[in-house]
Parts: structure tokens; C-alpha cells; sequence
């Protein structure tokens, strides 16, 4: 059926029609995020390796120094990444505390508010200065917050060192 206007469809097929698109486009709903657990162990007595750290970072898509920052700037401490991909931690830290770090950390910047899909890319805009999470599922893109170093204590050793120089 066509009319003035264009074709006429009937409510059938305009349902199977919708489906359709939506097959196509793979909406994730109902798809879980799955994602290995961190492997912690310690290094000394005053210091944890993140084994896993590099590996994570690829299967979130994101760029190693990017979730660095993140993970140095919400635990508040100094860390590096060795060699083989692991970041070594100064201080005291558990495989809870990294899955919990992790989280927010999707949640952030990797899972779609829209769809909740982590099927995503994150841009960082140059005139804005501000990194934008793309969805490649739904198309919808959002700013994300930027990474804020939280309050960090000044040691002794810093406090001697700054000393020194002046």
C-alpha cells in the first residue's frame, strides 16, 4: 500500500521492522561485563605488584597510562610499570581493593550509561581538554570526568629532600 505520503505499513510489520534494526545494531542488554580478576601479590614488605595490570587494560581498551593515572590517583600513592606489563604499588594493598578500583573505574570510563554496553572507545577532545566515552553499539557519546589526584601526605623523606634543595 502506498499512498501521498509514502508507503503504508501495517503495525506487524512495523514491529518486525523494529526488531530487526535492533538485532542489527546488537543492543547488549542483558550481557554481563566480564572481566578477569586482579592478581596482587606483594613485593617486600612495603610494596604490591599488580600482575595482571596490562592485560586488564587491553581487554578494557584503554590506554595503560590513562587507567595508571586513575589507579595512582584514587589510591593516593606512587606506583610504575615494570617490564613485564605489571604496576608495582607503594603500600599495602589486597585483590579487593583493586576489583573495587576496577569497578569505578568501568564504570566511568568504559560501560555506556545509555545501554550499558563496554563495547566503547574513549577520545580525549584536544580544544576541550576532556576525554569523551563513544559507544559503538548505540552511538551515544558522553564527557567523562577527569582523573583528580586526591589529597597526598607529605613524608619526612620529602619534607628532608625539599629541605635539601633550598
Amino acid at each position: 500500500l502506498v499512498d501521498a505520503k509514502g508507503p503504508v505499513y501495517s503495525y506487524d510489520e512495523l514491529l518486525t521492522r523494529l526488531y530487526q534494526i535492533i538485532g542489527d545494531k546488537e543492543m547488549s542488554t542483558g550481557k554481563k561485563y566480564i572481566m578477569k580478576p586482579p592478581q596482587v601479590v606483594r613485593v617486600g614488605s612495603k610494596k604490591v605488584g599488580w600482575i595482571n595490570f596490562s592485560e586488564i587494560c587491553n581487554i578494557m581498551k584503554r590506554p595503560v597510562p590513562h587507567v595508571l593515572d586513575f589507579v595512582l590517583a584514587e589510591f593516593g600513592t606512587e606506583g610504575s610499570i615494570g617490564g613485564d606489563g605489571q604496576l608495582v604499588l607503594k603500600g599495602a594493598y589486597k585483590e579487593k581493593h583493586a576489583e573495587s578500583l576496577l569497578r569505578k573505574y568501568i564504570k566511568e570510563f568504559v560501560s555506556c550509561e545509555m545501554c550499558k554496553s563496554a563495547n566503547t572507545t574513549l577520545l580525549r577532545d584536544a580544544s576541550t581538554r576532556l576525554h569523551v566515552v563513544n559507544c559503538q553499539n548505540c552511538g551515544a557519546t558522553r564527557t567523562a570526568s577527569s582523573i583528580k589526584t586526591g589529597y597526598h601526605a607529605v613524608t619526612r623523606a620529602a619534607r628532608r629532600a625539599a629541605k635539601q634543595k633550598a
